[in-house]
């Protein structure tokens, strides 16, 4: 092959690699530029999901629910009432140790100006029964099997417990459990001030 010729062709085959690299820095740029999409849409989807949690100030929202002794329940039917609405499962530790707490505010405030009401997160009906039937507890408790209450009252953890006051505002949430006598003075110390308004 004559020198002329191995010079084209070291051209030729230096031009394709220049343009491989240019090509694949595009490339990059454009993935980089995904990148920087997909994060931009998760941190308005995060600040989105923020905006909805329930926060002290805010109006409960209302929802209707199916009771354990099959009777329904609505919030807005508990407006004049201070409700202590919780959030729990069977398989939380922390929800069956404040659960007691629960029970003591059902039987020192019902059927005051107070309504308890305990909201299973997205178990079976089965499941919430057959824990309820062993546990022997009587304060009213919510089925949310495809987890459509819990959705409007979103929380990091549970157990999750607001105190709505008797206007329909949100006047305190709890998140997590301290054991059920410290449970119990924190829900009681905001029942008590909002029976006394």
């Amino acid at each position: 092959m004559k020198k002329r010729e191995w010079v084209r062709l070291l051209m030729i085959c230096m031009l394709a690699v220049v343009l491989v690299i240019g090509m694949s820095a595009c490339g990059n740029k454009s993935d980089s530029s995904q990148e920087a999409t997909d994060t931009e849409q998760a941190a308005e989807e995060q600040a989105a999901a923020e905006d909805e949690t329930a926060e002290t100030g805010d109006k409960a929202k209302d929802f209707e629910a199916e009771l354990v002794d099959g009777t329904t329940f609505s919030l807005s039917d508990a407006k004049g009432k201070v409700v202590l609405l919780n959030f729990w499962a069977t398989w939380c530790e922390p929800c069956k140790e404040e659960m007691p707490a629960i029970q003591k505010v059902y039987d020192d405030y019902m059927p005051s100006e107070v309504q308890v009401l305990a909201v299973d997160c997205a178990e079976t009906k089965g499941e919430v029964d057959t824990f309820l039937d062993d546990a022997g507890y009587t304060f009213p408790v919510a089925y949310d099997e495809d987890g459509t209450i819990g959705s409007l009252y979103p929380s990091s953890a549970i157990p999750f417990t607001v105190i709505i006051d008797k206007e329909g505002k949100i006047a305190e949430t709890f998140v997590g459990s301290e054991g059920a006598d410290a449970q119990y003075d924190k829900f009681t110390n905001v029942i008590d001030k909002l029976l006394g308004d």
